[in-house]
């Protein structure tokens, strides 16, 4: 025995996909073709350094270092005092 909806009589049971269904579906889950790109991933490109203080050429967090911690910073990486961390060597 099917059952029934109290309001409407109608039978309550899955109906078949609407083309609204697929509409829908389609504006909030497909990839839309035009759709930019806007990072692409290279290996060699991650953990680039942008800032260009780095000597390593991998960010190292030295963009947030003032001009003189930067310089005492640099001294002591090519004096192996300390590495990049600032951990002694």
């Amino acid at each position: 025995m099917v059952s029934k909806n109290d309001i409407t009589g109608d039978a309550i049971q899955t109906k078949t996909t609407s083309q609204a269904y697929r509409d829908n579906y389609d504006n909030i889950f497909k990839k839309d073709k035009e759709m930019q790109v806007r990072v692409k991933e290279n290996a060699d490109e991650i953990g680039k350094c942008g800032c260009g203080r780095s000597p390593t050429g991998k960010c190292i967090g030295w963009h947030g270092l003032t001009e003189e911690q930067f310089k005492d910073a640099l001294e002591k990486y090519m004096t192996n005092q300390q590495d990049t961390k600032g951990d002694p060597v």
